[in-house]
């Protein structure tokens, strides 16, 4: 994998509700042949309806979700827009999710978070040391004031806390707060997930977009390879086998075989990119 890195490139503006639905319009509208005029043009505070330093911020979050390219919107963005352009379904927000947790170029803090942290409970600083140490062993040239200061725009984008703002304010503010993966009490933060909270056909389409050409794909793959789901959610092993058990019930081109008390999953490797995405989304 490429050792390209990108941090604070939001400008400690986290991703906000509105901005990805703000961002696909303005480009939509602009009908510019560059996306890169969109965001630099004199008038793009009042396309976007934000701040000017909040310009930049949108186009990063649409970039590191993958909602765009350099080029143009990509065939994700233009699914999303399609069927769900307020981000209305929770599905959107799991998918927007994997998109950043399995982007190790593009979102680095929100990939090492879910993907090399292992503390289940901890505090802004531990996370932001442990954060410093792992820049210093990929010897990235990064300032320690961004990096903890990139940790903390993550953990208010995934758990908002301390706010004078209401509870409902503050998860407008912060949709991916809403998937309940990272909670505050009692002084720290703690990884959740829910099994159940998760459509399976967003791991259908996560396992057949990042393991596109192979009919079959190890449990130790999905657990620990970067284009994995399993870590990218903090699930277990056992929650893992659940849910492809629940898919391999539902779809009849994925198949889960245990051989020595070792499990496979086999796939069909012609079965279309955005299936199990229509499936739901049409339901």
């Amino acid at each position: 994998m490429s050792n390209t890195f990108t941090i604070g490139r939001h400008g400690s503006f986290q991703l906000r509700y509105g901005w990805i639905t703000k961002g696909i319009q303005a480009i939509q509208a602009k009908k510019s042949n560059k996306i890169s005029d969109v965001f630099t043009s004199d008038d793009a505070t009042v396309s976007l309806g934000v701040g000017k330093n909040m310009v930049a911020a949108i186009r990063y979050w649409l970039i590191a979700t993958r909602v765009i390219d350099q080029d143009s919107i990509t065939k994700f963005g233009h699914f999303l827009n399609k069927n769900d352009a307020y981000l209305e379904d929770d599905a959107s927000l799991w998918l927007l999710h994997l998109e950043l947790a399995q982007n190790k170029e593009l979102s680095t803090s929100i990939y090492w978070l879910f993907n090399h942290f292992h503390q289940n409970e901890f505090s802004a600083e531990e996370a932001g040391s442990a954060f410093l140490s792992y820049v210093k062993e990929n010897n990235w040239n990064v300032s320690e004031k961004t990096l903890r200061m990139d940790i903390q725009v993550i953990l208010r984008m995934y758990s908002p806390h301390k706010s004078t703002k209401t509870q409902v304010e503050d998860m407008l503010e912060s949709p991916l707060s809403l998937l309940g993966l990272i909670k505050y009490f009692d002084g720290k933060y703690h990884f959740s997930f829910n099994p159940k909270s998760i459509p399976i056909e967003i791991i259908a389409h996560n396992i057949n977009v990042n393991f596109k050409g192979d009919e079959t794909v190890s449990i130790q793959d999905l657990m620990y390879n970067d284009n994995g789901f399993a870590a990218a959610l903090k699930i277990k092993e056992d929650e893992l086998i659940t849910i492809l058990e629940k898919i391999v019930q539902k779809y009849d081109d994925y198949h889960l075989r245990e051989d020595a008390g070792i499990f496979q999953l086999y796939k069909d490797t012609t079965t279309d990119t955005y299936k199990y995405l229509e499936k739901y989304y049409e339901a």
